[in-house]
């Protein structure tokens, strides 16, 4: 199953009969019977004969009833994607222990190991060559001439992948990271690896690195634990990673066959691959390849395995990807170096921070506490104010007044009422109309009010504004938008709510306050306490979603909106109204984030101007096609 640059793949650990190659083809027959919505199907390494034959392999009979299994698996094959099988062939007098690709009836391709094994409990040195030390590029087998060596194995779709084959795995430069180099999306790993205790760890870690370090999938499928327990037990282990991150792992000792199957993001990794530029400075020589060509079909029904992850930007187990590992606690401690790091440089101690009682001030205020607190500085020099307005409701007005009182930080409360009619009587507005100005002119009287105080106080105005409301535009220019520092610009408005929850673990005494705080529906309190932001510009959490596909993972509207129907169960027109709504705002808002104010990077992409996002201020939304 492939469609919009998704593709699933199976794994296979299948119960074997040592040294039984018929019934262990009838076996993979059956399971391959379950594995239909798959697009290619690995298998362990000499999942045909048994990995633990030994001198069997020197017998006559034993390579006669390899060859014939592999020949019934071709006569009877049920499947339409690739199957990555291991066996061992023959070629001139000479074993090689191989990945054979078959497609319906027909061999694509034979990988051979490249390392062979001769330490602790292995000794293939006895049986195989290295692949390595095989200088031909054909073999004729079963009545067809295949390619064999260094393959890569290439789709109409652009969909490309390589096998490496057990000790490939362990060795120094193993061949995935010339086969990622080359342009494999995905490499798989068909192994037959003995299980003890600690291997687990160190077989993850491999694993995870190779898959980070060439923005690619790792798949790995060892042996089942029903082949042998002579002299050891095989691990039944089954990993499947996406650059860095774990998405599927089955480590359970089993002697029954099992199946797992796994969603791959090729887009994603094809745009992590543009964006990292690594290849460029790679002396890429894919001539000692040959290009192997596979038949994909696409599936306009593809099911996941998984239910999307609706919250992408939130800490997720099992992933190296700096997004995705970093604890609540890295993120505290980030935001408080960062500006301890920007009072030092000016020389002052002192900060000056607005108060509304909503998420956002919230979070930046706790953020200053902290950074005070770990710093030694008194919280008397965080001046915070709050600036209520008609349009202030009870309930973020006395967050903001208990947020700062249980704080211990310097109060002020100014009520900008009066100050705002003043300055619709200077202009001529009519007072009787809430719009677009009259919310402006709050906005910006309470930046007004922030920066000269800050002056008078020697501070800096700490920025309140989210990643989110960068990216929508959801702000004043020269109002909200504006600060002297922006501490929260860096964490998108799911991450934020989390941050605020986080905090209760350090200020337990403000515990009921601040699940008050999550619990108030977000509003900018412009217009009246019951006019609500995601009422206006859809709930954040979708936005969100569609923000990380769209920067992090690089995917098209039509992929995002594919996504979006999948992950939150939307139609597809209220779907298409919550990309276009993005990219209206996204693309049309830009100019407000030229001249954003300076904060740190602290998740693994950024709004600034000056360093991730850099497109000018009058660029075009583009069409949805």
């Amino acid at each position: 199953m492939f469609y919009k640059n998704f593709i699933k793949v199976a794994c296979i650990s299948p119960k074997v009969k040592l040294g039984n190659p018929h019934d262990n083809v009838c076996e993979i027959i059956s399971q391959l019977n379950q594995v239909n919505d798959a697009s290619i199907v690995c298998l362990p390494e000499m999942a045909i004969t048994g990995y633990s034959i030994n001198d069997l392999i020197f017998q006559d009979y034993m390579y006669t009833d390899n060859l014939n299994a592999i020949k019934y698996l071709l006569d009877n094959n049920p499947y339409s994607g690739v199957i990555l099988v291991g066996s061992y062939i023959k070629v001139d007098d000479v074993l090689f222990n191989v990945c054979i690709a078959i497609q319906k009836n027909k061999i694509l391709g034979i990988v051979p190991k490249r390392y062979i094994p001769k330490t602790y409990e292995f000794y293939e040195e006895r049986y195989f060559e290295s692949g390595n030390n095989a200088h031909f590029k054909k073999v004729e087998i079963l009545g067809q001439n295949v390619a064999f060596g260094k393959l890569l194995f290439v789709s109409d779709k652009g969909v490309k992948f390589g096998v490496e084959i057990c000790e490939d795995y362990w060795s120094p430069d193993s061949p995935n990271e010339e086969l990622y180099t080359v342009g494999a999306q995905i490499v798989f790993n068909m192994s037959s690896s003995p299980e003890y205790a600690a291997k687990e760890q160190a077989r993850k870690l491999i694993a995870a690195a190779a898959s980070y370090k060439g923005n690619g999938a790792y798949i790995y499928v060892s042996t089942n634990a029903s082949e042998s327990s002579s002299e050891c037990i095989f691990s039944s282990v089954i990993l499947a990673y996406e650059n860095g991150e774990l998405l599927k792992e089955d480590a359970n000792l089993s002697i029954e066959s099992k199946i797992v199957k796994v969603d791959l993001d090729l887009g994603k990794l094809n745009h992590i691959r543009s964006t990292k530029g690594w290849k460029r400075y790679l002396d890429i020589d894919d001539s000692k390849y040959t290009k192997v060509k596979f038949n994909l079909e696409e599936a306009k029904d593809f099911k996941f395995e998984e239910k999307i992850n609706v919250s992408p930007f939130l800490p997720r187990e099992g992933s190296l990807e700096s997004l995705d590992n970093y604890s609540y606690q890295h993120i505290a401690d980030l935001q408080a170096v960062s500006l301890i790091n920007r009072l030092n440089y000016i020389g002052i101690k002192k900060c000056v921070i607005g108060v509304s009682g909503g998420l956002d001030s919230t979070l930046a205020l706790l953020s200053i506490a902290y950074c005070f607190d770990k710093y030694g500085i008194d919280h008397k020099n965080i001046i915070a104010l709050t600036l209520p307005s008609s349009n202030t409701s009870d309930t973020t007005y006395t967050n903001a007044l208990e947020l700062m009182k249980k704080l211990g930080v310097t109060l002020k409360e100014i009520n900008i009422h009066d100050d705002v009619v003043r300055q619709e009587e200077l202009i001529g507005h009519d007072k009787t109309k809430k719009d677009t100005t009259y919310e402006n002119i709050q906005a910006r009287f309470r930046t007004y009010t922030l920066m000269n105080t800050a002056n008078m106080e020697g501070a800096i105005v700490v920025g309140t504004s989210d990643m989110s409301e960068v990216a929508l535009g959801w702000s004043t220019f020269n109002g909200d938008q504006m600060a002297m520092y922006g501490l929260n610009a860096g964490l998108p408005k799911t991450v934020v709510r989390e941050m605020v929850r986080f905090y209760i673990n350090i200020y337990p005494e403000l515990k009921d306050c601040l699940l008050s705080v999550i619990g108030t529906p977000i509003s900018p309190e412009l217009a009246g306490s019951n006019q609500l932001t995601e009422d206006i510009i859809g709930k954040y959490e979708i936005n969100d979603f569609i923000l990380y596909h769209f920067l992090v993972n690089g995917d098209d509207a039509n992929r995002i909106i594919f996504l979006i129907q999948k992950g939150f169960g939307l139609e597809e027109e209220d779907a298409f109204k919550y990309v276009d709504n993005f990219q209206k705002r996204f693309f049309s808002q830009q100019y407000k984030r030229i001249t954003m104010p300076e904060g740190v990077k602290l998740l693994n992409i950024s709004m600034s101007p000056r360093s991730d996002l850099r497109i000018t201020g009058d660029i075009r939304k583009p069409k949805i096609k």
